[in-house]
């Protein structure tokens, strides 16, 4: 719930690639991650959506190549605060990549949370409801603040009925669950693969700033304007949220 005293001064929305506008981010400043990269949907290394999603479902999942795993992970590790959290989507495709990748960089694997969905991937060696989330630390360890959190959660993945507006959207609940759990209210968090503006909606429900950030123009319109709608109802000036500067 919204208290009004937190007015999201340092909470900006940036369109384009989050390898060159996470250099605008100071070093040290980032309180929590929680993103959602574009990564391998198959074993060739395609990130695209699979050949029985084509009817109906909009765009690829992602155009282009897919980014440096290990230049957006650094970049993850430099603008996060000493003894902060990471939480990175991925499947089991990218699994090893990313636990090997995040080593080097210099993060600590806490605990990898399964995501159980109510839809699924089909599969020749078991149908797949889960997506993994890998909760990383960068620092000394410190405790979630609801230690009754389990390692796994059965979550209701958006629709098109219920506002759906990105192809992977993840539910605005679980987002808001890792938000509260690794930080605290006031503090900023971050997305590099906003997407549809998930993490802001649960950072704005949840009284933190945020940082998002989209390389694809369509999406980034859709994350503002998902944004822009909850500022007009706080009585809140959008402007602020497009100024680059940090």
């Amino acid at each position: 719930m919204w208290d009004s005293k937190y007015a999201f001064e340092k909470s900006k929305i940036i369109q384009g690639d989050c390898l060159e506008k996470m250099k605008l981010i100071p070093n040290g400043s980032i309180d929590l991650i929680v993103t959602d990269p574009p990564y391998k949907m198959t074993k060739q290394g395609n990130s695209c959506r699979p050949n029985y999603m084509k009817s109906g479902m909009g765009e690829n999942l992602f155009d282009g190549e897919l980014p440096n795993t290990k230049e957006w992970m650094k970049l993850c590790f430099d603008k996060l605060k000493d003894d902060a959290h990471f939480y990175v989507f991925t499947n089991i495709n990218s699994l090893h990549e990313y636990l090997d990748v995040a080593k080097e960089c210099g993060f600590k694997l806490h605990n990898i949370i399964s995501m159980i969905k109510d839809t699924k991937m089909p599969n020749r060696w078991y149908l797949k409801y889960t997506e993994f989330v890998l909760f990383f630390r960068k620092g000394r360890a410190f405790p979630i603040n609801d230690m009754t959190s389990r390692d796994y959660e059965f979550v209701e993945t958006p629709t098109l009925k219920n506002g759906k507006i990105h192809i992977s959207q993840k539910p605005l609940n679980f987002i808001e669950k890792l938000i509260t759990n690794s930080s605290k209210e006031g503090e900023i968090c971050l997305d590099l693969f906003s997407g549809s503006g998930t993490l802001a909606e649960a950072c704005l429900n949840t009284n933190r700033d945020f940082i998002i950030i989209e390389k694809n123009p369509n999406d980034f319109e859709k994350g503002k304007d998902r944004v822009g709608k909850i500022f007009k109802n706080y009585g809140l000036n959008q402007q602020t949220l497009l100024d680059a500067q940090m």
